[in-house]
């Protein structure tokens, strides 16, 4: 008898590990999205589509010097099963300088890659590119032909699409496109004729480029420093007072630096004093060089930022002596190198001095993993979804709670005439898909003049039909001794659901709160439908926007995403003691 007592407690106990067990993995597998969200949010593109998965953000290269190329990207070459050692000893050198051959070929005819610099590294990258995305998917019985058949199949399997996708992912290097001025009419003026210049004994080259696109390129080595400078006289064609954007397009090299813009004003000798002379402007913050992708790179001088603006750099005014053609090394108060001005002319023009710095590597580090975020708040107006949401969402929680606890009240302890047909019509509307009603919504909506307001979105869904019935379901527990009881004292109709219902039924209260404000907060396809303007969206609304036809953020919508979750996990913590309470709690006895 006892043997069996011990023998059933072993097999309890067997039984409550394994569900430990068990509740511990689900729990696991229920948190794996949200890791995944958390960690994607300090990603790049490269990395949140990297194959094999990444499930972690790398850090980012420490870069020196650049162009540089990125080590590893691919894996290195393997044997394909089919082919024999011997065999593949001879086929391995023919196959990687074939590859090699097709691919420079695309390179020398593609205007825009040209102008690289070549080297070893590049060459192997490339090779083990390619190989990773098209040879290794080639059928077996290429591989069982002649060594002459096999390099013309995966000589033709390489296309030049493919060849472009690998080299932006394995060459990095800092270019210049065609300037562009903006006056406070909004005209542009681009300045063609543009030559960046360096000092001798910095080390920064130049390299003029033949693509339409790029201007020049940039190679620099941060060995013996960690400033360089280039500069640029330009013609202006409006007063610099007058300018409103300086646009200069950018390919960067992912390195983190951080690239700032002086900008003064050059006049002849002899010309008059004005307000322009001696002007500089200098930027408020740098532009960091976090991608490999061309960007446009806008400094404001003058005039309001418009809604899309906010990811312009501000320029601030400095008045410093007079730079002129004659004495152009006299402003020592920019504390910057000199540089060759040309020659005196009719017209003002600017000097541009660009500064590239290279930071600590920490900030380099907290650059990297925090640039999805600013990002985020430079790409939309991440502040205002919120602020909507948060005023949606919170006026029709309220909104819900009162009416459906007085509407579950009537229901509960009131009794009248046809009370069981309208709760159970009240039940039936459940079933009813809410697609269903979208059209005569929007119709009584557009017939009221609510399109376009928060109105169309609180109001209609103030009252639902899941909140009535779950607070009928909890009220109608509340013994009635303590309602007849306060009439009895002479407490009012709604004195006794303020006072006497509304303190009991906390836990159903905390529940549906939960429940309603969460699906307000991540409603999508009524506010979608209703909404017009642009400064009253919503978070799922402006989110979905960063991924479109012409634009895929997936990194900012990680981001944004992540954020969007803390007021929820911030209510749900703030409320889990009523929401289980309210999930658990049975009944009261009368």
């Amino acid at each position: 008898m006892n043997q069996n007592r011990k023998d059933q407690r072993a097999e309890i106990k067997m039984f409550r590990g394994v569900g430990y067990l068990l509740l511990v993995a689900a729990a696991f597998c229920t948190m794996i999205p949200l890791l995944w969200l958390l960690t994607s949010s300090f990603k790049t593109a490269n990395e949140i589509f990297a194959v094999p998965i990444q499930w972690l953000p790398s850090f980012p290269p420490r870069v020196a010097t650049s162009p540089y190329i990125v080590e590893g990207a691919y894996p290195k070459i393997e044997k394909p099963e089919r082919v024999d050692e011997t065999v593949w000893t001879a086929l391995h050198p023919e196959l990687t300088q074939a590859i090699w051959t097709k691919a420079e070929a695309r390179i020398a005819a593609n205007t825009q890659l040209a102008n690289y610099v070549p080297s070893q590294q590049l060459r192997t990258e490339m090779i083990e590119g390619l190989w990773q995305q098209l040879v290794t998917a080639l059928p077996d019985e290429i591989w069982r032909g002649t060594e002459t058949s096999i390099i013309a199949a995966v000589q033709d399997t390489i296309i030049p699409e493919a060849v472009d996708s690998i080299w932006s992912s394995v060459y990095r290097e800092i270019a210049f496109g065609t300037l562009q001025i903006e006056d406070l009419d909004f005209n542009r003026t681009p300045i063609e004729s543009v030559e960046w210049e360096t000092l001798q004994e910095t080390d920064v080259r130049i390299r003029p480029s033949v693509d339409t696109q790029t201007v020049a390129s940039l190679s620099y080595d941060f060995q013996d420093t960690d400033t360089l400078h280039i500069a640029t006289t330009i013609p202006t064609p409006v007063p610099i007072d007058q300018i409103r954007r300086i646009m200069l397009p950018i390919r960067g090299d992912a390195s983190y630096h951080r690239l700032s813009l002086t900008v003064s004003v050059l006049q002849p000798a002899g010309t008059p004093n004005t307000a322009s002379n001696g002007v500089t402007y200098q930027p408020t913050q740098p532009f960091v060089l976090e991608s490999s992708l061309w960007k446009d790179a806008v400094w404001r001088l003058h005039g309001i930022p418009g809604e899309l603006e906010s990811s312009h750099i501000v320029m601030q005014q400095n008045n410093n002596p007079q730079l002129s053609t004659e004495e152009p090394n006299n402003s020592k108060s920019s504390n910057l190198p000199a540089f060759h001005t040309p020659e005196a002319t009719d017209g003002n023009q600017l000097l541009l001095q660009l500064k590239i710095h290279q930071p600590a590597y920490l900030s380099i580090v907290w650059d990297k993993l925090t640039s999805n975020y600013r990002n985020l708040w430079k790409t939309v107006p991440y502040n205002r979804y919120f602020i909507n949401s948060v005023f949606i969402a919170t006026a029709s929680t309220l909104l819900t709670l009162f009416f459906c606890s007085l509407g579950g009240y009537a229901f509960a302890k009131y009794q009248f005439r046809g009370q069981k047909i309208l709760f159970g019509i009240l039940l039936a509307s459940m079933m009813v898909p809410f697609q269903v009603l979208l059209v005569p919504l929007f119709g009584l909506m557009y017939d009221m003049g609510w399109l376009n307001s928060y109105k169309a979105i609180i109001i209609p869904f103030s009252v639902g039909a899941f909140g009535v019935f779950l607070m009928r379901q909890f009220i109608v527990t509340i013994p009635s001794e303590l309602i007849d009881a306060a009439r009895i004292d002479g407490c009012s109709e709604f004195g006794i659901y303020y006072r006497i219902v509304l303190p009991i039924i906390k836990p159903a209260l905390g529940a549906l709160t939960i429940y309603s404000f969460l699906g307000s907060w991540n409603g999508y396809l009524w506010p979608l439908i209703i909404l017009r303007d642009e400064a009253k969206y919503t978070l799922p609304i402006g989110l979905a926007n960063l991924v479109g036809i012409y634009r895929q953020d997936y990194g900012m919508l990680m981001a944004g995403t992540l954020l969007s979750l803390m007021p929820i996990v911030i209510l749900f913590l703030a409320m889990q003691r009523e929401f289980v309470q309210g999930i658990t709690l049975g009944g009261v006895k009368e």
